[in-house]
């Protein structure tokens, strides 16, 4: 994610701003920093920089979090996927305190001037959860954790008790207190169709300290009542939550000129040959009894790199392969040390709490593992998977291909965990007549050239090439799920199914965009059969219409999938039948946190139902919420750069092409490339900077010429500071 934040924020807001590795500080390529892109910094020092971004689950280490809060007071904290900070089994009677990112987060609070959580899940199902996050960007005193919890309880029953109503009248008032009354009879009209008088009479009676005007209250004013209560909750005011849904209803308001695509999610579940079932059931067998050999203090290593194990076989062959060799040699080696994770194999999985891993974590699992593998047995699957033909899911790819070729899907993007899957199916593929390919990994964008091998390319050219049509399939990794969009790619064909769904979702994410040239969308998941992964997906698909309905209380579901999956793969017993009970038990158990959470606990979806103005009157069309017009805009940037009387001294710009310019300034050693015109800057990103503030290349004047020419009789200053 921290690659795909650092691209997004140079492309749509030209800064460039460096990744904090925990070692050195990485900017993006850049004309502006050539040579400078990279430096070590002191692990006291980084947060010395002016902007920086950096992984939770580094700054989450007990040093780096002293760092963190005994640095100066931050301006702006940022934190994405913020939901990852949260107390142990919420809710349930097995509750814990707060994780570390929690914990972090409380003790930053007041170390910075101002915080903004993201996140595009919904909470987990309890409300404490989103109580939590909300105590971090400043509750009312009144809104404590046990009267948050009550309010959407009191808010749950049919008709709650005059104490209930009492009970939430008083929360509301003092969030009326804390951020100004917003309720209006406008809203209330809007929400319950009262007239003027009777709208007026709800608010009085809400907001008024004796209970009895709340007593007096009809029934249609009583509901009336409700309504405004669940409007103006903390949540209005602290939560800002933009949906697919909303977004549809302004393109049907003519306030969208783009129309947002539908999706159509398509399962193929695909038959194990025979003997890619014995060498299935080989691995299973070998994983299962690995882990239950291991002692305690090895076992949370080995269980480690077994599920890496097994997540590689549900992706292909090849991909177990790779990395069942790299651990044979590693076993093999004199030398010792072993291998370090590959950062593809590091887990996401959210459920996981404080025992999400980085790279250097996941290496020393993986080092302390090799220690009990043994050889011989790693030897036997190798020579096992040797034998087996092509995996047979790759057959079942070229007929899916083909399917949306004749459907009129020209190109699409086809997906999987693993750079070593990517390169089989390339190897595979490249054969095929009349099928060009493209490939983007954690290795960068690579095209195939005449002689039959594969050139490196840059990012951009990847992407450039993709869009112009000069390749009919993109095998990428998740790599390409950061930072790279691809509006103009209709069709989407997972290859694997990470155990984590969300990690499909973010897949999905880089054709489904505003902007997408087809109206509806395909995505064609590939599954084995007959495996505890595709179970899982079956049963929740069936369910929720996963990756199409992912949606309200039932997404938390999902973060449960992965550990899930790992308890039926290292179940302890593997005995005849035992991998089945197993599987039953897994899927079984999220089916019930499914129905259960269907039948109760916390929407956060419902909770934030409103229109986008809260305020229109009953009837009165979706408006988008008010704008200010930009004080400077690029067309105005545009106008200076093109007229050397209005540049700072010293500076010119040499035209080059339209919005294009050769800039040379004091302390430049070259003229550089820079453009006012942002779609030109974001296919060239690493050979053109834009010009504009923020951008180290823009020098605002000290002064004018008397005689500068601006619109209105304005001058660069006056613009700048307008």
């Amino acid at each position: 994610m921290l690659p795909q934040w650092q691209l997004e924020l140079r492309e749509k807001f030209n800064l460039n701003w460096p990744i904090y590795d925990g070692r050195r500080l990485r900017h993006c390529r850049s004309p502006a920093l050539r040579g400078q892109e990279e430096r070590a910094v002191d692990a006291g020092r980084w947060h010395a920089e002016p902007a920086v971004i950096a992984s939770s689950q580094l700054l989450r280490r007990r040093d780096r979090a002293a760092a963190l809060l005994e640095a100066e007071p931050w301006d702006l904290v940022v934190v994405d996927e913020a939901h990852h900070a949260r107390r142990r089994a919420a809710g349930s009677a097995r509750e814990g305190g707060p994780n570390a990112l929690l914990r972090l987060l409380r003790a930053l609070r007041e170390r910075t001037d101002g915080l903004v959580l993201l996140t595009a899940t919904p909470m987990q199902v309890h409300p404490v959860e989103v109580w939590d996050l909300l105590s971090l960007l400043g509750l009312p005193p009144e809104w404590t954790q046990e009267a948050f919890l009550q309010f959407f309880d009191d808010l749950a029953e049919p008709s709650p008790s005059p104490a209930a109503l009492d009970r939430m009248a008083r929360l509301f008032q003092a969030a009326e207190r804390a951020w100004g009354r917003a309720a209006t009879a406008a809203e209330v009209r809007r929400l319950t169709g009262l007239s003027p008088l009777k709208a007026n009479q709800v608010l009085r009676a809400l907001r008024d300290a004796a209970t009895i005007p709340r007593r007096h209250l009809e029934t249609a004013e009583r509901r009336a009542a409700l309504a405004v209560l669940r409007a103006h909750t903390p949540l209005r005011y602290l939560v800002s939550r933009h949906t697919r849904a909303l977004l549809r209803r302004y393109f049907r308001a003519g306030l969208l000129a783009t129309p947002i695509a539908e999706r159509r999610v398509e399962d193929r579940f695909i038959d194990l040959s025979a003997a890619e079932r014995e060498v299935y059931e080989a691995v299973e067998s070998y994983i299962g009894t690995a882990y239950a050999r291991a002692g305690a203090a090895e076992r949370s290593a080995v269980g480690f790199v077994m599920t890496i194990y097994r997540r590689r076989l549900a992706s292909s062959f090849r991909a177990l392969r790779a990395t069942l060799e790299r651990h044979r040699d590693a076993l093999g080696d004199a030398g010792g040390g072993g291998p370090v994770a590959l950062e593809e194999d590091v887990p996401d999985d959210e459920s996981a709490g404080d025992e999400v891993l980085d790279a250097d974590e996941a290496g020393d699992r993986e080092r302390q593992a090799l220690a009990a593998a043994q050889h011989a047995e790693i030897e036997l699957l190798l020579a096992a998977i040797a034998r087996l033909p092509p995996d047979g899911k790759l057959a079942h790819l070229r007929r899916v291909c083909a399917g949306l070729r004749a459907a009129g899907y020209r190109q699409a993007m086809v997906f999987t965990q693993y750079t070593a899957t990517m390169d089989f199916l390339r190897e595979a593929l490249s054969a095929d007549a009349g099928v060009r390919l493209l490939c983007f990994s954690g290795r960068g964008g690579e095209t195939l050239t005449a002689d039959g091998s594969w050139r490196a390319i840059g990012r951009d050219e990847a992407r450039r090439r993709f869009r112009d049509g000069q390749a009919d399939l993109l095998l990428c990794t998740d790599a390409a799920a950061e930072g790279l969009n691809f509006q103009f790619c209709g069709a989407l064909i997972n290859y694997d199914m990470p155990w984590n769904p969300m990690r499909v979702e973010q897949r999905i994410g880089r054709i489904d965009r505003l902007g997408q040239a087809h109206p509806l969308i395909r995505i064609v998941n590939l599954h084995y059969e007959d495996t505890v992964e595709t179970d899982v997906y079956r049963a929740l698909r069936s369910r929720i219409g996963l990756f199409e309905n992912v949606v309200g209380r039932l997404q938390p579901i999902l973060a449960q999938m992965p550990q899930a999956i790992t308890g039926a793969v290292l179940g302890g017993d593997v005995g005849s039948g035992a991998g089945e009970a197993r599987r039953a038990a897994a899927v079984a158990a999220l089916e019930r946190e499914a129905a259960a959470a269907e039948a109760g606990g916390f929407d956060l979806d419902a909770a934030l139902e409103q229109d986008a103005d809260p305020d229109a009157a009953p009837g009165a069309p979706l408006t988008l919420p008010p704008r200010e017009a930009p004080a400077l805009t690029l067309d105005d940037l545009e106008r200076v750069i093109a007229d050397p009387a209005l540049l700072p001294p010293g500076s010119e710009a040499q035209p080059l092409a339209p919005r294009e310019y050769g800039l040379l300034a004091p302390g430049m050693a070259e003229r550089l490339r820079v453009t006012t015109d942002p779609a030109y800057y974001a296919e060239h990103s690493e050979s053109v900077e834009l010009w504009s503030p923020g951008n180290p290349l823009f020098r605002a004047p000290d002064h004018l010429p008397p005689d500068a020419a601006l619109p209105a009789g304005a001058t660069l200053s006056a613009l700048l500071e307008r």
